[in-house]
């Protein structure tokens, strides 16, 4: 007797892609130092203190910690979410992937951010990867809301999250389009980012609402 094909959106379990999800993000962050580990050869090889180094590598230095807290903000929703979510469809993991795909992006659109020389297309790309993030985490909240069953019974999702993600974004656009419109600024912007607590409390009700009647 042949076993029957799984259906499109069969639950499976979700160990293996959040086992695999952590990796990948774990590399993601190590990636982010590369760019500074490079800058240190050269400045050995030039004679540079470390005052001097840091110095001429301060825009590196802020990228780099801007993007791994990010990125450590990013994971830490990955993985409270996941914890309460113990079965996935081919769906949820298709947005996983697109979710790790910005993620190992990040380190290359953090390298372009702090090109020396570079123009708006270097912020635009910076801010837009950093902001469709929390657009994809959206998105997959979004799809295990209408697919009740991935979620553990005793543990059910923090309808926060979802409000957490959707204030990130709009925070973000904003910080892009201050970026632009005021070159001077520039990646200072996404301190706008850091009001996202207060806009989780105005958006959190309403969303909820919103997706109980959908």
């Amino acid at each position: 007797m042949t076993t029957p094909a799984p259906a499109r959106d069969d639950p499976r379990p979700t160990e293996r892609m959040v086992f695999f999800s952590d990796a990948v993000v774990a590399i993601a962050m190590t990636l982010l130092i590369l760019p500074l580990m490079e800058s240190v050869a050269e400045g050995g090889g030039e004679g540079l203190t470390a005052a001097d180094w840091a110095a001429e590598h301060g825009d590196q230095l802020l990228g780099f910690g801007i993007s791994f807290v990010l990125v450590a903000i990013f994971w830490r929703w990955h993985h409270g979410f996941f914890d309460r979510v113990r079965r996935s469809t081919p769906t949820l993991m298709r947005w996983n992937f697109a979710w790790l795909l910005l993620i190992v992006w990040l380190p290359v659109a953090t390298a372009l951010s702090t090109v020396e020389g570079g123009d708006a297309s270097n912020v635009i790309v910076y801010v837009t990867t950093i902001a469709a993030v929390p657009l994809v985490s959206a998105v997959i909240h979004l799809h295990v809301v209408r697919h009740p069953g991935l979620v553990d019974e005793d543990r059910p999702l923090d309808p926060r999250g979802l409000a957490a993600n959707v204030s990130l974004v709009i925070l973000l656009v904003a910080a892009l389009a201050l970026a632009l419109l005021l070159p001077d600024v520039g990646y200072l912007a996404l301190l706008l980012a850091a009001a996202t607590p207060l806009m989780v409390r105005v958006l959190h009700r309403p969303l909820a609402r919103l997706v109980h009647e959908r």
